[in-house]
């Protein structure tokens, strides 16, 4: 393919990728996105080289003052947009950017147009970098490293003694049997490749040597965080509801100690609600304080434990990958002790919840431990329970007109002798006797829980959890409602858990006098999460999220502590390859020292007259060799100049089809010297002068065994100055 198509063909894909990088990193217009989609397709078209769109082009051509009204009406377009449609400065420039890019690519003419679109697509292109942190952008990135390098280095060869004004060379059609002059050789694709991935490979070095200290300039505030519910200070019975049917992402789990210590499932602890109204919960044990930094990035919660560590339970390690959410809520399996990730600040409640000071905006990364409480042996004895102020005052209140509540309880644990006996007794009852599903609705309820357990008795995670701790509280046994995720779903392909929206999830949590809360769950497993999923469509998925996890971990949040971490491991491996390198040497040198000194010890046994004996004789042989072989090099320094005079001689030769093709006569590469002179000939006569001499000497230096003298090559050049100022006619 000829030079100059290749070069309109790759601007024109360079464009498209950077606006295939706005779309996938921004929120643009239906109307925008076809308008421009529709210009790339025209403008790929015109380049083809087919006669048809060369044709349809030429006739479609409008002049430069149409483009710049274009241009004109498409800034009005920009501030009408910033003030009135989108109300926001970043988007409305987004949306002129790619006004820009439409006229632009109706207009490629001169080589500043070129200039032009190259600029707009590389404000495109760190746009759609500002707006994501996703996977699909390193692809898009390589995209247009590889077709930037393309379209700079040809069009610099294009360009070569051509003002900026200049019009680039129109694609002509096809034709068969014709070939062109200027085609893409090996050697430029190779270099042009080879440029690109040097491109690449500066740009990670860079990326590494260069920690990022936030997220970019645009990234906070233009993407939407993942709307969740269940995590203010107040929820209506129902609004868990709503996420079970969402399979968005919204965070990632990893176990260091296995996924086997869960056996398969993993509860993670969110919001907290101590009072319930009769259709919603209120958390009004919700003031927050500092939670304390004990180290950098390392936070200690202080759950005030009346117990010894002999009596805790197992710790649980967990690496969270947390979404943007549209709340302020840290998730962690119960009981958290300590966190450590880079987070500002970590806020904590009475109830045990933890808080960022705000909502996050990009992902955040933290490792948690934490440890559950296990049943203590004395809450399994037969006695009567007292329960401290704190605790009675907050997490017994029930509902006004629970009578029905209070007998449906009292049937429920009758004959039980304890607290613990009480819970597990009424959390079998609601497992057996009721069924889950996400199609109740009780919005429309006055009392949505009785309508629940003697009515409906179908519902979802937050009417068992209701049930159960209003039903606890009404036999005087301590219990508040915990909001969060049950995550199921094991990603075996990076040993994580994946957390979806649709794992949003209730549960309870009972006191119990020597045990403090213990975790219960009262709703029975669902089995709706991936119904009708295709085995290989999840499979697929998984691999692909594991590869993202990946991106995310070594890319995204690349810091100053990973540069450190990266800096301190090629430091060790520099220590551990100079060890290696020493023990090498030495034992190269070794052998070496061995035969030096056997050497010393031979001449400390020998006369000097015997040993300058054997030096002359070692000298007259070298001598001897280089004489014999002195004439072979002789003609290989002469083949080298001769090899020298040809390049030159070929250098003036290519030069003169150059100029030829500019003046519209063209050479087939299957085309002779000689034979290229005779058409030359026939087509333009004035020209035959300067072709002829110049062919003469390309086929002398090149197949002759005559050497070319400077006169005759400063004759040539000569002629090919002539030749450059002739104007044919």
């Amino acid at each position: 393919m000829p030079i100059d198509q290749v070069l309109r063909l790759l601007s024109v894909l360079l464009a498209a990728v950077s606006f295939v990088g706005l779309v996938l990193g921004a929120r643009l217009p239906g109307w925008l996105v076809v308008l421009t989609g529709s210009a790339l397709i025209i403008a790929l078209l015109r380049t083809s080289g087919l006669s048809a769109f060369h044709r349809v082009g030429t006739r479609m051509t409008l002049s430069t003052t149409t483009w710049n009204i274009f241009v004109l009406l498409g800034f009005f377009i920009f501030w009408m947009d910033s003030l009135w449609i989108s109300g926001d400065l970043l988007h409305a420039g987004i949306h002129f950017l790619l006004i820009l890019m439409v006229i632009k690519l109706g207009n490629l003419q001169l080589h500043r147009d070129y200039l032009h679109l190259y600029a707009i697509s590389l404000v495109a292109v760190l746009a759609a970098a500002s707006l994501t942190a996703d996977l699909w952008y390193f692809p898009i990135f390589l995209a247009y490293v590889v077709f930037g390098v393309w379209t700079l280095l040809l069009f610099q060869v294009t360009k070569q003694s051509e003002p900026v004004d200049t019009p680039v060379l129109p694609v002509q059609p096809v034709q068969e049997g014709v070939e062109r002059q200027g085609h893409v050789t090996p050697q430029l694709f190779w270099m042009a490749n080879g440029l690109a991935a040097a491109t690449v490979g500066v740009t990670l070095v860079m990326f590494f040597m260069i920690p990022r200290v936030g997220s970019g300039f645009y990234q906070k505030g233009v993407g939407e965080n993942i709307r969740t519910s269940g995590f203010s200070n107040t929820v209506n019975l129902g609004a868990i509801g709503t996420m079970k049917r969402d399979p968005s992402i919204v965070m990632r789990v990893e176990l260091p100690d296995g996924p086997e210590r869960q056996g398969g499932r993993l509860y993670l602890r969110g919001g907290v609600f101590d009072q319930y109204n009769g259709k919603s919960w209120a958390n009004l044990l919700s003031h927050r304080r500092a939670v304390t930094e004990n180290s950098q990035g390392s936070f200690v919660v202080d759950r005030n434990r009346s117990r010894g560590e002999a009596h805790l339970g197992q710790t649980l390690r967990q690496n969270i990958l947390l979404e943007p959410l549209d709340t302020s809520v840290l998730f962690a399996a119960p009981f958290a002790e300590t966190i450590t990730g880079k987070l500002p600040v970590i806020q904590t409640d009475v109830s045990g919840g933890l808080y960022l000071p705000f909502a996050s905006s990009t992902r955040i990364e933290y490792a948690v431990v934490s440890r559950l409480n296990p049943v203590s042996p004395a809450d399994l004895q037969s006695e009567t329970t007292s329960y401290h102020e704190a605790v009675s005052g907050h997490f017994m209140q029930v509902p006004v007109h629970a009578d029905r509540i209070v007998g449906l309880a009292q049937e429920v644990v009758q004959g039980k002798r304890n607290a613990y006996e009480k819970a597990i007794a009424i959390k079998n009852h609601l497992l057996q006797n009721y069924q889950y599903s996400l199609d109740a609705s009780s919005v429309a309820h006055n009392d949505p829980l009785e309508d629940f357990l003697f009515s409906r008795k179908t519902g979802y995670c937050e009417h068992y959890a209701t049930a159960m701790a209003v039903m606890l509280r009404t036999q005087g046994i301590p219990a508040r409602l915990i909001t969060g995720f049950l995550a199921t779903e094991w990603n075996e392909y990076g040993n994580y858990f994946v957390v979806r929206q649709q794992d949003a999830h209730a549960w309870v949590e009972v006191y119990l006098p020597h045990s403090g809360w213990v975790m219960m769950d009262p709703t029975p497993a669902s089995e709706e999460s991936f119904g009708g999923v295709p085995t290989a469509w999840l499979t697929f998925g998984r691999m692909l999220d594991s590869v993202r996890l990946r991106w995310s971990r070594i890319f995204v949040q690349y810091s100053t502590a990973d540069q450190l971490a990266m800096v301190q491991g090629i430091q060790a491996g520099g220590v551990t390859a100079k060890n290696k390198a020493r023990d090498v040497l030495a034992s190269i040198v070794d052998p070496l020292a061995g035969m030096v000194g056997k050497v010393f010890d031979y001449f400390n046994g020998h006369d000097l007259m015997e040993i300058g004996g054997w030096g002359l004789v070692l000298i007259t042989i070298c001598l001897l060799i280089w004489l014999s072989h002195k004439k072979v090099w002789s003609q290989g320094l002469s083949a080298k100049a001769v090899n020298r005079e040809e390049s030159e001689v070929m250098s003036l030769y290519k030069r003169m089809i150059v100029q030829l093709a500019r003046k519209g006569l063209l050479k087939p590469e299957t085309m002779g010297p000689l034979e290229f002179v005779r058409v030359t000939r026939e087509q333009w006569a004035d020209a035959v002068l300067a072709v002829t001499t110049i062919t003469e000497l390309y086929c002398r230096g090149r197949f002759g065994k005559f050497p070319v003298t400077q006169e005759e090559y400063r004759s040539a050049q000569d002629q090919l100055r002539q030749l450059t100022v002739l104007e044919r006619h």
